[in-house]
Protein backbone atom coordinates (compact mmCIF):
# COMPACT_ATOMS: atom_id res chain seq x y z
CA UNK A 1 0.00 0.00 0.00
CA UNK A 2 0.93 3.54 -0.67
CA UNK A 3 0.71 5.15 2.33
CA UNK A 4 0.93 8.81 0.98
CA UNK A 5 -1.89 8.17 -0.95
CA UNK A 6 -4.33 8.26 1.72
CA UNK A 7 -6.45 10.90 3.31
CA UNK A 8 -5.55 12.65 6.53
CA UNK A 9 -7.98 10.67 8.73
CA UNK A 10 -7.09 7.26 7.31
CA UNK A 11 -3.08 7.61 8.01
CA UNK A 12 -3.94 8.73 11.28
CA UNK A 13 -6.28 5.90 11.90
CA UNK A 14 -3.33 3.28 11.29
CA UNK A 15 -0.97 5.39 12.81
CA UNK A 16 -3.61 5.08 16.05
CA UNK A 17 -4.46 1.41 15.35
CA UNK A 18 -2.11 -0.36 17.89
CA UNK A 19 -4.84 -3.53 18.83
CA UNK A 20 -5.91 -2.05 22.10
CA UNK A 21 -8.87 0.06 21.39
CA UNK A 22 -12.01 -0.73 19.23
CA UNK A 23 -13.35 1.90 16.53
CA UNK A 24 -15.28 3.88 18.21
CA UNK A 25 -12.16 4.78 20.95
CA UNK A 26 -9.60 5.57 18.06
CA UNK A 27 -12.22 7.88 16.47
CA UNK A 28 -12.79 9.45 19.75
CA UNK A 29 -8.78 10.35 19.61
CA UNK A 30 -9.06 10.98 16.28
CA UNK A 31 -11.56 13.83 16.23
CA UNK A 32 -9.87 16.58 18.20
CA UNK A 33 -7.01 17.02 15.52
CA UNK A 34 -9.13 16.46 12.40
CA UNK A 35 -11.66 18.32 10.19
CA UNK A 36 -13.24 15.04 9.62
CA UNK A 37 -16.20 14.08 11.85
CA UNK A 38 -16.22 10.49 13.80
CA UNK A 39 -18.80 8.98 11.56
CA UNK A 40 -16.26 9.41 8.82
CA UNK A 41 -13.60 7.86 11.00
CA UNK A 42 -15.83 4.69 11.64
CA UNK A 43 -16.76 4.18 8.26
CA UNK A 44 -13.66 3.98 6.88
CA UNK A 45 -12.02 1.34 9.68
CA UNK A 46 -14.55 -1.75 8.09
CA UNK A 47 -13.38 -1.00 4.95
CA UNK A 48 -9.51 -0.93 6.09
CA UNK A 49 -10.09 -4.01 7.69
CA UNK A 50 -11.73 -5.83 4.28
CA UNK A 51 -8.34 -4.13 2.44
CA UNK A 52 -6.42 -5.79 5.29
CA UNK A 53 -4.93 -2.99 5.99
CA UNK A 54 -6.17 -3.23 9.61
CA UNK A 55 -6.44 -6.44 11.29
CA UNK A 56 -8.48 -7.45 14.19
CA UNK A 57 -6.17 -8.42 16.84
CA UNK A 58 -5.98 -11.82 19.06
CA UNK A 59 -6.44 -11.41 22.58
CA UNK A 60 -2.97 -12.94 23.58
CA UNK A 61 -1.38 -10.47 20.54
CA UNK A 62 1.46 -8.36 21.81
CA UNK A 63 0.49 -4.86 22.46
CA UNK A 64 2.74 -2.13 21.63
CA UNK A 65 4.41 -0.22 24.52
CA UNK A 66 4.66 3.07 25.32
CA UNK A 67 8.32 3.69 23.97
CA UNK A 68 7.23 2.44 20.90
CA UNK A 69 4.92 5.12 20.56
CA UNK A 70 7.29 7.88 21.26
CA UNK A 71 9.86 6.40 18.90
CA UNK A 72 7.07 6.26 15.91
CA UNK A 73 6.42 10.10 16.71
CA UNK A 74 10.28 10.66 16.29
CA UNK A 75 9.96 8.95 12.81
CA UNK A 76 6.71 10.84 11.72
CA UNK A 77 8.64 14.03 12.77
CA UNK A 78 11.73 13.08 11.25
CA UNK A 79 9.60 12.27 8.14
CA UNK A 80 8.08 16.00 8.29
CA UNK A 81 4.28 14.06 9.23
CA UNK A 82 3.63 16.55 12.14
CA UNK A 83 0.12 15.79 12.62
CA UNK A 84 0.58 12.24 12.81
CA UNK A 85 3.85 12.62 15.34
CA UNK A 86 1.81 14.66 17.28
CA UNK A 87 -1.44 12.33 17.83
CA UNK A 88 1.24 9.23 17.91
CA UNK A 89 3.32 11.33 20.65
CA UNK A 90 -0.15 12.42 22.71
CA UNK A 91 -0.87 8.76 22.73
CA UNK A 92 2.51 7.69 24.42
CA UNK A 93 2.34 10.53 27.03
CA UNK A 94 -0.86 9.36 27.77
CA UNK A 95 0.42 6.15 28.77
CA UNK A 96 3.51 7.34 30.64
CA UNK A 97 2.73 10.49 32.37
CA UNK A 98 5.41 10.35 34.38
CA UNK A 99 8.07 10.20 31.78
CA UNK A 100 9.47 14.22 31.23
CA UNK A 101 10.79 13.69 27.68
CA UNK A 102 7.24 12.22 26.26
CA UNK A 103 6.13 15.59 27.74
CA UNK A 104 8.80 17.50 26.15
CA UNK A 105 8.27 15.53 22.67
CA UNK A 106 4.57 16.43 23.37
CA UNK A 107 4.94 19.86 24.27
CA UNK A 108 7.15 20.81 20.85
CA UNK A 109 4.85 19.03 18.35
CA UNK A 110 2.26 20.82 19.06
CA UNK A 111 3.79 24.00 18.98
CA UNK A 112 4.78 23.31 15.56
CA UNK A 113 1.63 22.05 14.99
CA UNK A 114 0.27 25.28 16.31
CA UNK A 115 -1.82 23.85 19.61
CA UNK A 116 -0.22 26.39 21.55
CA UNK A 117 -2.61 25.90 24.73
CA UNK A 118 -1.58 21.92 24.63
CA UNK A 119 2.21 23.58 23.49
CA UNK A 120 2.25 25.33 26.91
CA UNK A 121 0.36 22.84 29.21
CA UNK A 122 2.62 19.89 28.01
CA UNK A 123 6.03 22.34 28.60
CA UNK A 124 4.41 23.07 32.10
CA UNK A 125 3.94 19.60 32.84
CA UNK A 126 7.85 18.95 31.37
CA UNK A 127 8.74 21.85 34.01
CA UNK A 128 7.25 20.36 36.70
CA UNK A 129 9.76 17.57 35.93
CA UNK A 130 12.83 19.42 34.97
CA UNK A 131 12.06 23.23 36.56
CA UNK A 132 15.84 24.24 35.42
CA UNK A 133 15.14 24.25 31.94
CA UNK A 134 15.73 28.00 30.65
CA UNK A 135 14.45 27.33 27.21
CA UNK A 136 10.99 25.47 27.94
CA UNK A 137 10.84 28.31 30.68
CA UNK A 138 11.08 31.02 28.12
CA UNK A 139 8.82 29.16 25.59
CA UNK A 140 6.05 28.98 28.10
CA UNK A 141 6.59 32.80 28.60
CA UNK A 142 5.52 33.08 25.40
CA UNK A 143 2.54 31.17 25.35
CA UNK A 144 0.93 32.39 28.18
CA UNK A 145 0.37 35.91 26.78
CA UNK A 146 2.07 37.97 29.74
CA UNK A 147 3.84 41.25 29.19
CA UNK A 148 7.31 40.16 27.93
CA UNK A 149 10.33 40.98 29.47
CA UNK A 150 12.79 43.30 28.88
CA UNK A 151 15.10 41.27 27.48
CA UNK A 152 15.37 36.89 27.24
CA UNK A 153 17.57 35.72 29.94
CA UNK A 154 20.53 35.02 29.86
CA UNK A 155 20.76 31.35 30.75
CA UNK A 156 17.97 30.86 28.03
CA UNK A 157 20.66 32.50 26.09
CA UNK A 158 23.80 30.11 26.96
CA UNK A 159 21.32 26.83 27.36
CA UNK A 160 19.97 26.99 23.69
CA UNK A 161 23.40 27.74 22.54
CA UNK A 162 25.47 25.14 24.13
CA UNK A 163 22.94 22.98 22.79
CA UNK A 164 22.94 24.52 19.14
CA UNK A 165 26.49 25.71 18.51
CA UNK A 166 28.10 22.17 17.36
CA UNK A 167 25.41 22.23 14.31
CA UNK A 168 24.08 25.64 14.40
CA UNK A 169 25.81 26.87 11.07
CA UNK A 170 24.49 23.70 9.00
CA UNK A 171 21.50 24.25 10.09
CA UNK A 172 21.30 28.15 9.28
CA UNK A 173 22.84 27.74 6.20
CA UNK A 174 20.84 24.32 4.94
CA UNK A 175 17.72 23.73 6.40
CA UNK A 176 16.97 27.51 7.50
CA UNK A 177 18.57 29.30 4.63
CA UNK A 178 19.83 32.12 6.77
CA UNK A 179 20.37 35.06 4.88
CA UNK A 180 21.28 37.70 7.46
CA UNK A 181 24.97 37.68 6.92
CA UNK A 182 24.42 38.19 3.14
CA UNK A 183 22.20 41.09 3.13
CA UNK A 184 23.99 43.19 5.51
CA UNK A 185 27.52 42.39 3.59
CA UNK A 186 24.86 43.86 0.17
CA UNK A 187 23.56 46.54 2.12
CA UNK A 188 27.39 47.57 3.23
CA UNK A 189 28.96 47.39 -0.52
CA UNK A 190 25.68 49.60 -1.63
CA UNK A 191 26.08 52.52 0.97
CA UNK A 192 30.04 52.02 1.15
CA UNK A 193 31.60 50.57 -1.64
CA UNK A 194 34.75 51.84 -1.14
CA UNK A 195 34.84 51.64 2.70
CA UNK A 196 37.76 49.75 4.17
CA UNK A 197 40.10 49.68 7.23
CA UNK A 198 37.46 50.01 9.59
CA UNK A 199 37.62 49.02 13.31
CA UNK A 200 34.66 47.03 13.65
CA UNK A 201 32.79 45.84 16.46
CA UNK A 202 30.22 42.75 16.04
CA UNK A 203 27.62 42.45 18.92
CA UNK A 204 26.17 38.88 19.19
CA UNK A 205 29.28 37.02 16.57
CA UNK A 206 28.43 33.80 17.32
CA UNK A 207 30.67 31.33 15.07
CA UNK A 208 31.45 33.69 12.96
CA UNK A 209 29.36 33.99 10.17
CA UNK A 210 28.78 36.98 9.41
CA UNK A 211 32.30 38.34 10.38
CA UNK A 212 33.46 36.39 7.81
CA UNK A 213 31.22 38.22 4.94
CA UNK A 214 33.06 41.17 6.64
CA UNK A 215 36.15 41.15 7.62
CA UNK A 216 37.91 42.55 4.64
CA UNK A 217 36.92 45.68 5.32
CA UNK A 218 38.29 45.55 8.89
CA UNK A 219 41.55 47.06 9.97
CA UNK A 220 40.56 45.29 13.51
CA UNK A 221 37.29 42.95 14.30
CA UNK A 222 36.58 42.18 17.90
CA UNK A 223 33.65 39.76 18.73
CA UNK A 224 31.59 39.44 21.75
CA UNK A 225 28.98 36.66 22.64
CA UNK A 226 27.32 35.35 25.63
CA UNK A 227 27.81 31.68 24.66
CA UNK A 228 31.36 30.30 25.31
CA UNK A 229 30.81 27.63 22.78
CA UNK A 230 29.87 29.78 19.74
CA UNK A 231 33.45 31.98 20.61
CA UNK A 232 35.59 28.99 20.56
CA UNK A 233 34.24 27.78 17.00
CA UNK A 234 34.58 31.48 15.85
CA UNK A 235 38.10 31.14 17.55
CA UNK A 236 38.84 28.71 14.64
CA UNK A 237 38.22 30.68 11.90
CA UNK A 238 40.75 32.81 12.79
CA UNK A 239 39.34 36.02 11.68
CA UNK A 240 38.67 37.93 14.87
CA UNK A 241 41.44 39.91 16.17
CA UNK A 242 39.91 39.78 19.83
CA UNK A 243 36.87 38.04 20.96
CA UNK A 244 35.13 37.56 24.75
CA UNK A 245 32.41 35.97 26.26
CA UNK A 246 30.31 38.52 27.85
CA UNK A 247 26.95 39.59 27.80
CA UNK A 248 27.05 42.16 25.44
CA UNK A 249 24.85 45.49 27.14
CA UNK A 250 27.05 44.76 30.21
CA UNK A 251 30.02 45.10 27.70
CA UNK A 252 29.58 47.77 26.21
CA UNK A 253 28.98 49.84 29.63
CA UNK A 254 32.37 48.74 30.94
CA UNK A 255 34.21 49.47 27.95
CA UNK A 256 35.63 52.80 26.48
CA UNK A 257 37.03 51.64 22.98
CA UNK A 258 35.80 53.52 19.85
CA UNK A 259 34.62 52.14 16.42
CA UNK A 260 34.00 52.74 12.89
CA UNK A 261 31.53 49.90 12.53
CA UNK A 262 28.84 48.56 14.64
CA UNK A 263 27.49 44.95 13.31
CA UNK A 264 24.23 43.73 15.05
CA UNK A 265 23.23 40.62 13.15
CA UNK A 266 20.09 37.71 14.48
CA UNK A 267 21.26 39.28 17.62
CA UNK A 268 18.90 41.76 18.86
CA UNK A 269 15.92 39.16 18.73
CA UNK A 270 17.02 38.35 22.05
CA UNK A 271 15.90 42.15 23.33
CA UNK A 272 12.45 43.79 23.39
CA UNK A 273 12.78 47.84 23.67
CA UNK A 274 16.42 48.16 21.26
CA UNK A 275 17.33 51.01 23.00
CA UNK A 276 18.90 49.16 25.61
CA UNK A 277 21.07 47.81 22.77
CA UNK A 278 21.49 50.85 20.26
CA UNK A 279 22.16 53.69 23.04
CA UNK A 280 25.20 52.22 24.15
CA UNK A 281 26.65 50.72 20.80
CA UNK A 282 25.96 54.54 19.96
CA UNK A 283 28.85 55.47 22.68
CA UNK A 284 31.20 53.29 21.15
CA UNK A 285 30.73 55.16 17.55
CA UNK A 286 33.10 57.73 16.47
CA UNK A 287 31.77 60.28 14.23
CA UNK A 288 30.41 59.41 10.96
CA UNK A 289 30.27 55.77 12.66
CA UNK A 290 27.54 53.10 11.24
CA UNK A 291 25.83 50.40 12.83
CA UNK A 292 24.71 47.96 10.34
CA UNK A 293 21.74 45.52 11.93
CA UNK A 294 18.77 42.46 11.53
CA UNK A 295 15.71 42.17 13.46
CA UNK A 296 13.01 39.87 12.78
CA UNK A 297 9.98 41.86 11.41
CA UNK A 298 6.93 42.56 13.68
CA UNK A 299 3.44 43.98 12.94
CA UNK A 300 2.73 44.98 16.52
CA UNK A 301 4.41 47.98 18.43
CA UNK A 302 6.65 48.77 19.52
CA UNK A 303 7.61 44.90 19.60
CA UNK A 304 6.61 41.24 20.72
CA UNK A 305 7.42 38.04 22.15
CA UNK A 306 6.80 35.54 20.15
CA UNK A 307 6.24 31.81 20.48
CA UNK A 308 9.80 31.15 19.71
CA UNK A 309 10.91 33.21 22.25
CA UNK A 310 12.07 35.33 20.50
CA UNK A 311 11.41 39.11 19.93
CA UNK A 312 10.30 40.85 16.51
CA UNK A 313 10.05 44.55 15.67
CA UNK A 314 8.39 47.24 13.77
CA UNK A 315 9.98 49.70 11.57
CA UNK A 316 8.25 52.30 13.25
CA UNK A 317 10.59 51.34 16.44
CA UNK A 318 13.40 50.78 14.45
CA UNK A 319 13.16 54.35 13.51
CA UNK A 320 12.29 55.58 17.11
CA UNK A 321 15.27 54.22 18.81
CA UNK A 322 17.65 55.24 16.20
CA UNK A 323 16.02 58.81 16.91
CA UNK A 324 16.63 58.38 20.75
CA UNK A 325 20.03 57.45 20.04
CA UNK A 326 21.09 60.55 17.53
CA UNK A 327 20.99 58.44 14.67
CA UNK A 328 20.71 58.66 11.22
CA UNK A 329 18.41 56.20 9.33
CA UNK A 330 20.72 55.39 6.51
CA UNK A 331 18.10 52.27 5.25
CA UNK A 332 15.69 49.98 6.59
CA UNK A 333 14.81 47.09 4.14
CA UNK A 334 12.68 44.50 4.57
CA UNK A 335 13.61 40.87 3.21
CA UNK A 336 13.61 37.50 3.59
CA UNK A 337 15.56 36.57 6.39
CA UNK A 338 14.97 32.91 7.04
CA UNK A 339 13.14 30.00 7.52
CA UNK A 340 11.46 28.49 10.41
CA UNK A 341 8.82 25.66 10.13
CA UNK A 342 8.62 25.63 6.62
CA UNK A 343 7.21 29.21 6.71
CA UNK A 344 9.28 32.28 5.49
CA UNK A 345 10.71 35.00 8.54
CA UNK A 346 10.33 38.00 7.20
CA UNK A 347 13.42 40.39 8.55
CA UNK A 348 14.36 43.93 8.22
CA UNK A 349 17.76 45.49 7.93
CA UNK A 350 18.61 48.52 8.41
CA UNK A 351 21.95 51.14 8.27
CA UNK A 352 22.00 53.77 11.17
CA UNK A 353 24.77 56.58 10.89
CA UNK A 354 26.47 58.54 13.75
CA UNK A 355 26.23 62.18 12.29
CA UNK A 356 30.14 63.30 10.91
CA UNK A 357 31.50 65.51 13.38
CA UNK A 358 28.76 65.29 16.27
CA UNK A 359 29.72 64.88 19.76
CA UNK A 360 28.13 63.06 22.92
Amino acid sequence: MNRHSLNEAADLVLELSEGRGCAADICSRLVPHLDQGAETCVQWIPHAIGEKWLQRAEPAARLPQPPEFSAAALQLRNRGEVVAAFVCQEYATALQPESASDWCALGELAHITGRRERAREAYQAYLSFEPGDAEVTQIVRALSDEPPPPRAPNDFVTQLYARYASFYEKNMREELVYQGPVLIAEMLDRFLPEVAELDVLELGCGTGMTGRQLRSRARRLVGVDLSPEMVEIAETSGIYDELVVAEITTWLSTQVAKFDLVLICDTLIYFGDLNQVIIPSTQHLRPGGWIAMTVEKGNQRPFVLTDSGRYCHTEQHLREVAQASGLVVVSIEEEFLRNEYGRAVTGLIALLRRPPGECF
